[in-house]
């Protein structure tokens, strides 16, 4: 918001920038892998409940995994971000600072970083939920009391999962077209357009939630009742 207000990066200085891109690359790719991880979790919690009903369990299938996946962005990207032994050309003048070097001077380590850190989250993260509709349709009557306890977490989780999607889809596609072509205008648009559509992510989420919680709707919507009672004699 400084930046946008002021047309140049408030603490011009090369550590500001490299820190400030590795904190948006880093939470970007944990708030993904969170997504995709959620949505592989809701098959076990629906169709495997008995591998969360132990301790033991919960801590392999649940917790460790948690913590792998918030720890790894954290780590790649401040690898690749700020231990990096290659010269980042910081742009002030450009939000975020422009791009990091690896990503112009290191192909291969670009290439995995779009491949590993945003097409598989992405993916992972479409095909769990649409797989996640097909299970319950097919299983709903064989299954219908568990369902019907897991119904709200899974509208919620399906709701937010699409919100990912269309929001990641576009920086996606375009992507994997700047990854094995050349083209200065697709890049162009996805630095400027497309990678400040994952902003409205966290901005929506908030309503997607409330949309979710028992009654909200109907609490909102609910029209005043009004009682006709019968005149004093």
């Amino acid at each position: 918001m400084a930046y946008y207000q002021h047309g140049i990066v408030t603490l011009a200085s090369d550590k500001f920038c490299s820190w400030w891109t590795w904190w948006e690359y880093a939470i970007n790719g944990l708030l993904l892998f969170v997504m995709a991880w959620g949505s592989i979790e809701r098959h076990l919690l629906i169709f495997n409940r008995t591998m969360m009903d132990t301790k033991r369990k919960r801590f392999f299938f649940h917790v460790l995994p948690m913590i792998l996946i918030c720890l790894y962005p954290l780590i790649f990207y401040f690898i690749t971000v700020i231990l990096n032994t290659c010269k980042n050309q910081w742009n002030y003048n450009a939000v975020f600072c422009e791009l990091p070097c690896y990503l112009t001077d290191q192909q291969v380590l670009a290439t995995y970083d779009f491949i590993a850190n945003v097409v598989f989250p992405v993916s992972a993260i479409a095909i769990a939920n649409i797989s996640l509709i097909f299970r319950i349709v097919r299983h709903k009557r064989r299954h219908q009391i568990a369902w019907r306890r897991q119904y709200k977490l899974t509208r919620q989780l399906v709701s937010i999962a699409v919100i990912y999607t269309v929001f990641w889809f576009p920086l996606t596609f375009n992507g994997l077209i700047i990854t094995f072509t050349s083209s200065a205008i697709l890049q162009s648009i996805q630095v400027d357009y497309f990678f400040f559509l994952l902003h409205m992510v966290p901005s929506l989420l908030p309503f997607i939630s409330l949309a979710c919680l028992s009654n909200f709707m109907k609490t909102i919507l609910k029209k005043p009742r009004t009682t006709i009672v019968p005149l004093a004699q």
